[in-house]
Formats: structure tokens, C-alpha cells, sequence
């Protein structure tokens, strides 16, 4: 019964870190940014990657309740307006209706 319980637990620890794995993207140029109260979402058509199977996949999104909210915002502003590269850490979910790639972190080249 020992052994059942440790390898159930096992079993849901691995599931519960899979759940939200996150990952790189790859390297692109903003094409637009879309900014709400409630998220700002970045369209990037030549931008590939959604490790965690968030349902869309057109753009990728921040949301104000990141601690480096205002910093992401001004990195993207600033990637769009100079027309440079980026690429994006993602994990989770989250912009409208909480279907896109939630970005972490970002490169820009």
C-alpha cells in the first residue's frame, strides 16, 4: 500500500510541473500589439511556440499582474517600433479569454 501511495504521488507531482512547462519560441518581428486593461497582446505571424497547448496561437500576451509588467510593455513598444527581433520565454495561458501564449520573458535583438 506503501509503494501504491509514494508512486501515485510521484505520478501527480510529475503531471502538476508538466502541466505548466513552458518553453522558448522562435525568433521574430512584432507585426502589431494589441493593448486592454486586462492584457496586452502581441501579434507576431512568423513567432512559432505554445508548449503548454494554449488554445490560440496568433498571438502571445502579458498581463498587468506581472511584476515586470511595464518593463515587458515598453521592451515590446520597443521592438515594434524599431522593427527588431524578438523571441519570447512562455508558461501558461492568459490574454483574451485566457487562450494565448502567456509571455515571461524577453530576447530582443
Amino acid at each position: 500500500m506503501k509503494k501504491l501511495l509514494t508512486s501515485a504521488a510521484v505520478l501527480a507531482l510529475g503531471l502538476s510541473f508538466n502541466a505548466l512547462a513552458g518553453g522558448n519560441t522562435t525568433t521574430g518581428t512584432i507585426s502589431s500589439v494589441y493593448v486592454n486593461n486586462s492584457w496586452t497582446m502581441v501579434h507576431a505571424p512568423d513567432i512559432t511556440g505554445n508548449p503548454d497547448n494554449c488554445a490560440g496561437t496568433s498571438h502571445y500576451a502579458i498581463v498587468p499582474s506581472h511584476p515586470n509588467y511595464e518593463t515587458m510593455h515598453e521592451t515590446l513598444m520597443a521592438a515594434k517600433l524599431s522593427n527588431s527581433k524578438v523571441r519570447f520565454w512562455v508558461q501558461g495561458c492568459s490574454g483574451q479569454n485566457s487562450k494565448y501564449p502567456r509571455i515571461v520573458s524577453i530576447w530582443l535583438y
